[in-house]
This record gives C-alpha cells, sequence and structure tokens, in this order.
C-alpha cells in the first residue's frame, strides 16, 4: 500500500503559480491540486504528476475554491495571486476550517489599499517614508499639487486599488507637467467618488524588491531582487507586471550594502509587528519594493505575496522545502532554517504579445522546444497559454504574459545570455521579450548610478 500522499492546493494560473506546482511537484509525498482560470501547462503537468486534481474556476470564487478544496480533502491551501487574495480566499478556506496560507483580506490592506499601506509607514518608520498626500477631491487635489511645487519634488500618481502594475503613473516618464499629473488625478477621483488618490514623492535611485516569509512574528529574507517593470529596452514605454528579474548570488543586489539590507529588514520586522499588535497578523509573503536614494533606503509599496516575476526567481533557489515552510508558516513555527537559498544568481525573462500591457487583438501559436531548453539548464513557465493538440506547440491568451525563462548561474549576466540564447533557439513564435535584461550593459549602469548615490 502506497504512503498517502498530502494534498496542496494552489490558486491562480499565472508564472508565479507555475512556480509553485514546479518547486511542490519536487516532493514526493505531495499530490498538488489547484484551481486555474485557464488549463496552464505546467500546473496541469505537475498536478497529473503528482495524482492531484484541478479546476478551471474563477479563481476569485471563494465558494466555488472552498467546495472543491472541502471535496479534495485538501490538507494545505497556498493562496498568493492578488486578486484571490483581496477577494477575501484566504478567510473563506479559513472560516471552512481548511489550513490556508496567505494574507487575510484585512491583512492584505497593505496591498490592495495604497494609502493605509503608506500610512502605516508613516507611523512605524517615518524615517523611510517619503512626501507624500493623499486626496479625495478635486480641491484637496489642487492644494496637494502646490505643495509639490512648493518642495519642488516630482511625483508619481497611485490609484488607491490594485492595478496589476499598469495604473502608476510617474512625473518625467508618463507626465510631463504638474498639469498632467493633476489631470490623471482627477481622472482617478471622477472614475470612484468613494476612492482616493496617492500622491507620492518620485524617487531617485534604484528601485528593487525584498520578500519575507512570516508567520505573523517571525520575518525570514529572501534575496534581494531587481525587476523590469518596463515594456521596452532601455527601460522605457508603459509599465508593465513585469517583464524580468535577477537576483544575484547572495542576499544583497550588487548596488546594496549590508546597511541596505538591514534597513528593508527593518523596516519589515516593524510592519509584521505593527499589523500583529493591531489583531491583524500577516502569515504568508511580504512583498517590500524600496529604493536606493542618495539620502539611504525609501519605501515604495507593499505586495502581500510573491512577485511575479521575482517570485520565480526567489523560488528558483531555494534550497529547503517549499512544502515544509507553507506548513511552518501556517502552524505559525517559523525559525532561523526554515528558509535557506543557494549561493547562485537567477534570472528570469517574460515572452509576451507585441501590444502587452494592452489587451492582445489576436491568438498567437508559438512552439517550444522543451527538451532542448531542460537540456540547457534552463527552466519553463507557462502562463497566459494553453497548449495545443499539435506537439511542443501553445497557444496564447490575450490577457496577459506567455511563458517565462529562469536560468540560476554563478554570474547574473552569464544566466541571462543563456536564456536569450535558448529564447533565439528554442522558441519559434512571434513573440518578444527584453534582451537586455540582467545584461551586462545594463548591471554596468546600475553601477554608475550607484556610485552617484553614494
Amino acid at each position: 500500500m502506497q504512503p498517502t500522499r498530502e494534498k496542496f492546493l494552489i490558486v491562480g494560473s499565472g508564472g508565479r503559480e507555475s512556480a509553485f506546482a514546479l518547486s511542490l511537484a519536487k516532493e514526493s509525498d505531495i499530490s498538488i491540486y489547484a484551481v486555474i482560470d485557464h488549463k496552464n501547462p505546467t500546473i496541469i503537468d505537475c498536478v497529473e504528476k503528482t495524482a492531484g486534481q484541478y479546476l478551471v474556476e474563477n479563481t476569485t470564487d471563494a465558494q466555488a475554491i472552498v467546495r472543491f478544496a472541502k471535496q479534495c480533502k485538501i490538507d494545505y491551501a497556498f493562496v498568493n495571486a492578488d486578486a484571490p487574495l483581496a477577494n477575501g480566499v484566504v478567510d473563506e478556506l479559513l472560516g471552512n476550517g481548511i489550513k490556508a496560507v496567505g494574507g487575510t483580506q484585512k491583512a492584505t490592506r497593505i496591498e490592495w489599499d495604497k494609502v493605509y499601506s503608506i500610512e502605516l509607514m508613516n507611523e512605524v518608520c517615518p524615517e523611510f517614508t517619503p512626501f507624500y498626500r493623499i486626496v479625495s477631491s478635486q480641491q484637496e487635489l489642487a492644494s496637494a499639487i502646490n505643495d509639490f511645487k512648493n518642495e519642488k519634488l516630482a511625483m508619481v500618481v497611485k490609484p488607491q486599488g490594485l492595478t496589476g502594475g499598469k495604473g502608476v503613473k510617474v512625473m518625467g516618464e508618463h507626465l510631463n507637467t504638474y498639469q498632467d499629473s493633476m489631470e490623471y488625478a482627477a481622472s482617478l477621483l471622477e472614475q470612484n467618488e468613494k476612492a482616493k488618490v496617492l500622491l507620492v514623492e518620485k524617487l531617485d535611485g534604484i528601485e528593487f524588491t525584498v520578500m519575507g516569509f512570516t508567520d505573523g512574528k517571525t520575518l525570514l529574507m529572501s534575496p534581494a531582487s531587481y525587476d523590469y517593470p518596463y515594456r521596452e529596452e532601455g527601460d522605457t514605454g508603459p509599465g508593465t507586471g513585469g517583464m524580468g528579474c535577477f537576483t544575484a548570488n547572495e542576499e544583497r543586489l550588487p548596488f546594496m550594502d549590508e546597511v541596505d539590507f538591514a534597513n528593508c529588514r527593518t523596516i519589515m520586522e516593524r510592519i509584521i509587528l505593527s499589523l500583529a499588535e493591531k489583531n491583524n497578523r500577516f502569515k504568508g509573503i511580504l512583498n517590500g519594493g524600496f529604493f536606493k536614494t542618495s539620502k539611504g533606503i525609501r519605501f515604495m509599496e507593499f505586495n502581500s505575496r510573491f512577485g511575479d516575476p521575482e517570485g520565480l526567481n526567489i523560488l528558483s533557489i531555494l534550497k529547503t522545502s517549499f512544502a515544509n515552510i507553507i506548513k511552518d508558516i501556517y502552524n505559525e513555527c517559523l525559525v532561523k532554517d526554515s528558509v535557506q537559498f543557494l549561493s547562485k544568481a537567477s534570472v528570469i525573462k517574460y515572452l509576451v504579445a507585441e501590444e502587452y500591457p494592452e489587451v492582445s487583438d489576436k491568438e498567437i501559436e508559438f512552439t517550444v522546444n522543451e527538451q532542448a531548453i531542460k537540456d540547457a539548464g534552463i527552466q519553463l513557465y507557462y502562463a497566459s497559454c494553453v497548449r495545443s493538440e499539435a506537439n511542443n506547440t501553445y497557444v496564447t491568451l490575450k490577457k496577459s504574459r506567455v511563458l517565462a525563462l529562469g536560468m540560476i548561474a554563478d554570474d547574473i549576466a552569464q544566466a541571462a545570455d543563456l536564456i536569450n540564447q535558448a529564447i533565439d533557439n528554442y522558441v519559434r513564435s512571434a513573440l518578444v521579450y527584453r534582451r537586455d535584461i540582467a545584461s551586462p550593459e545594463h548591471l554596468e549602469k546600475l553601477d554608475k548610478i550607484n556610485q552617484q548615490l553614494v
């Protein structure tokens, strides 16, 4: 008689959830179950490999997810996509006696309410909080714009709620003048008269991310990651959900020193403590977005989940059992050695339709030489696509990033170059990607920026 496998449920269909499935599939005693809104090839392969089941359903439908979890007698659920979290899927699972890991709707407010998060930051970490103003009316907006003018500060305009990385606009990149900023903020207020708009100081420096695993008491930091949010080469074009990302072969990125990383840890630990003190314990992945500036580390935003693509990087170098981490988070027994990483650099690159981040008006068929990519030591993460009947052939969906390739190596640029070669040689399609992600030229550019900050 075969030993009973523990049943783990994941919710979501993107490249990030593909990474969860691949990490869990490494465990010989795990069966993967999934609620997906389309037939993601990576997730389905992992489900079938581990003798699990999947359900194609709206991934924000908490009741349907609970029914599936009960029917399948799930042991642990891991919910880590923004929309299901914001819609209270974790709350519903927990309320029905299912062991679920991921922020509750109340705890994940630090992501889906940008006004709340910056006010919380200003309360517990004012020394790391940039200049900001919160507006809820046209009258407040005019006054706030004047405050930025008086301070001689450019600004970033942020909608209060979730935007998938596509609603934030920056002076100098998307907005040319204070007047442009006012008009964009005014349009956001007009769209929802109950919503607020956050105006925050545009930070000059280098943006990066640090994610932490937390059981609400203990915080264990991942290596820092550098994301490429802009669509075009040279960091131009519209903002996206992320075109790629890299980590170094240590916890700090090349432009960071020990104090930088320690300050990020301080910020995240204070936030976790503050939430717990407010009877709002956060259990899951706290994702901190920061800037290194000439004045030191400054806060940008929080996400209450693994970033995408950052989460793909982090899980690719995770040395410890992902299943055990999920269990330790739920059971509130994280300790220092619960989370360990390989001393390797990692690079992720996404392929997208040419129209991205706009919705594509057509389906694109593409082929992938999966065996050659695997032989090169590169991992495939399918996202917004489905498998066709033809061998190694896929069809894109019209909504998001299509697939990612990931590589770990001793050197950042080496990993990036191997991914470029694999895409050029083994992916046949009209999809596009950014060749300059983690290139030697871009790494040198970051180094020059950092020298100017010091």
